[in-house]
């Protein structure tokens, strides 16, 4: 089946649009950089241009001088919390991109954390001190990094529970425990034929996924998936179905998730 698209933005690009509306509204909260250092023009200067100014290669001491009022009032005002926010994308995106290579997660929900993390070290960050914007792109390095090892753990036990489950499951041929998960509703008949092939018949992911014209960390986070509820299902644990499995859950004033997750749907 084709690959399916969807018109939703990632995490970082509502971001982007939204500090990009604040920088041309008529309400705008620009900077009033007079006297905050003798290289920068004096008067209020645009949040889009005064990002401009400190990323063609303003001093340390420059971009310490601006970010501190940028935290200061982040820390009295929302709407200056998507101007640190806007201010700091450059930065915020580089990070996103490192994590996101080799990650085979939702990369929204990875976006979503690295955002979380820059604005909680927002309120904490010593003003006081050299560096501001370092820490602060630090601190969403961590968030991020957190939810990259904890899907590459999680990952790996349930490969590993699956695995067992194979082979150590009910009495009988490992298709007919695929075909009892079926009928009780716990994986899809799509999601027996993925595991039957790339695990008993030891088709390459790879080919799989070419077959059904998606990516391989697609299929890959498909069979994690089904593996999961399959393993609950012998185990006589609780488990989404497999219809209700395709549902994910998202945090209030979120737009619904794309990229891979809508491979995933395709891949159905």
């Amino acid at each position: 089946m084709g690959r399916v698209t969807f018109s939703c933005s990632s995490p970082l690009d509502l971001a982007a649009e939204a500090f990009r509306a604040l920088c041309e509204s008529p309400a705008s909260p620009g900077l009033d950089i007079s006297g905050l250092a003798v290289v920068l023009p004096p008067g209020v200067t645009r949040l889009d241009e005064l990002q401009r100014l400190l990323l063609a290669g303003a001093s340390q001491a420059v971009r310490d001088a601006v970010w501190a009022e940028v935290v200061r009032k982040a820390r009295r005002d929302e709407s200056w919390q998507l101007a640190a926010v806007g201010m700091a994308l450059p930065a915020i995106r580089s990070v996103a991109g490192s994590l996101a290579r080799g990650f085979d997660g939702d990369v929204e929900e990875l976006d979503a954390e690295i955002l979380a993390g820059f604005l909680a070290h927002l309120a904490v960050v010593d003003v006081e001190l050299p560096g501001i914007v370092t820490k602060l792109r630090w601190a969403a390095y961590r968030a991020g990094r957190a939810v990259v090892v904890a899907h590459r753990r999680a990952a790996e036990r349930e490969e590993e529970i699956s695995e067992q489950a194979m082979l150590s499951g009910p009495v009988g041929h490992p298709d007919l425990v695929l075909m009892r998960a079926v009928s009780a509703g716990a994986i899809s008949e799509a999601d027996a034929e993925l595991i039957s092939a790339t695990r008993l018949d030891r088709v390459d992911m790879e080919v799989y996924a070419g077959q059904l014209g998606v990516s391989y960390n697609a299929v890959k986070i498909r069979r994690q998936r089904a593996e999961a509820r399959l393993v609950a299902f012998i185990a006589g644990a609780e488990r989404p179905s497999a219809h209700e499995a395709r549902v994910r859950a998202i945090r209030p004033g979120q737009r619904p998730l794309m990229g891979r997750s809508a491979e995933l749907l395709a891949a159905a």
